[in-house]
């Protein structure tokens, strides 16, 4: 099992590119709402494919929810953030972190 950090930008919508163990992965993340109850969505496209559409991005959980997908991607995508918060682009790389854990 590795953990790899993902950089994040401070930004509500954002879509970056990676390549972890020869799987290249596109995450797209979006934020929907108003300021005070948005919620932070996810997605994963591997080989210019959606895998996952989006879905609500909680802490401490495997974003990725299906074991098909996990397979696929090699592994899965978790926020941490202080006392558990949902995730928040105000605090990307703050107290709000992306990371990919392999199998």
């Amino acid at each position: 099992m590795t953990i790899y950090s993902l950089e994040l930008q401070a930004i509500p919508n954002q879509q970056f590119s990676t390549t972890i163990n020869n799987v290249n992965m596109t995450i797209d993340l979006k934020f929907t709402g108003d300021n005070d109850n948005g919620i932070m969505l996810f997605a994963l496209q591997i080989n210019d494919a959606y895998v996952c559409p989006y879905v609500p991005a909680f802490s401490q959980q495997g974003l990725l929810p299906y074991k098909y997908m996990v397979e696929e991607a090699g592994g899965n995508f978790f926020f941490d953030t202080d006392g558990d918060e949902y995730p928040d682009y105000r605090n990307f790389n703050r107290s709000c972190f992306l990371y990919f854990i392999t199998k």
